[in-house]
């Protein structure tokens, strides 16, 4: 099977909306239950699903000459994203059985820090999407894409200020990102289906 800028961008947003899905369902479903399973199965399937933008945005950031910059931020923030995972499921569990407690929360505040910092990276890309489908789209995609910009910019500034002062933002920036990294997913597909990329 050929690689093409299209067929790649479309598996980068599906991956996206993948992950957008699961943090929806791990907020509302695993967060309120006591099984341990089911956390670790989200996990694994976020961790396979962070891997592929990971991988195939750092191959587009080379061969898309018109948004290299925001697959690189996916490409960083799939990676970041893949790391955070990684510490929830191999360290957490021996971390929590430290005898000191503040070994626990110093992972859980450096695996947070990454969270935010791989929903920034998304939410600059979603920025750079939303402007790319505003000023060469339609009706429709302008007004995507002016969302994509202002959910892009919020999502930044929130998760901005957990990098900064940890998890008393991780709801609004949790959730900022979440939404920007839908309408990423979103914006990819209607950009580059518009634009006709091989």
């Amino acid at each position: 099977m050929t690689f093409t800028i299209r067929r790649g961008a479309l598996i980068v947003a599906a991956a996206l909306f993948g992950t957008a899905l699961t943090q929806v369902f791990y907020i509302t479903i695993v967060s309120n239950s006591a099984g341990e399973t089911l956390r670790r199965v989200t996990w694994v399937t976020e961790m396979a699903l962070f891997t592929i933008p990971a991988i195939v945005a750092l191959v587009l950031a080379n061969r898309d000459r018109v948004h290299p910059l925001a697959w690189a931020a996916i490409a960083v923030g799939g990676l970041v994203n893949l790391i955070q995972v990684g510490m929830g499921l191999a360290i957490f569990g021996p971390a929590r059985e430290a005898a000191d407690e503040a070994i626990f929360q110093s992972v859980l505040q450096g695996a947070f820090f990454l969270y935010f910092h791989g929903k920034a990276m998304f939410a600059l890309a979603a920025i750079g999407f939303g402007v790319s489908a505003f000023t060469s789209g339609g009706g429709l995609a302008k007004g995507v894409g002016a969302i994509g910009i202002l959910a892009g910019i919020a999502a930044a500034v929130l998760c901005l200020l957990g990098m900064a002062n940890g998890m008393a933002w991780t709801q609004p920036a949790g959730a900022a990102g979440t939404l920007a990294t839908a309408l990423l997913a979103i914006l990819i597909v209607m950009t580059i289906v518009d634009e006709g990329a091989g």
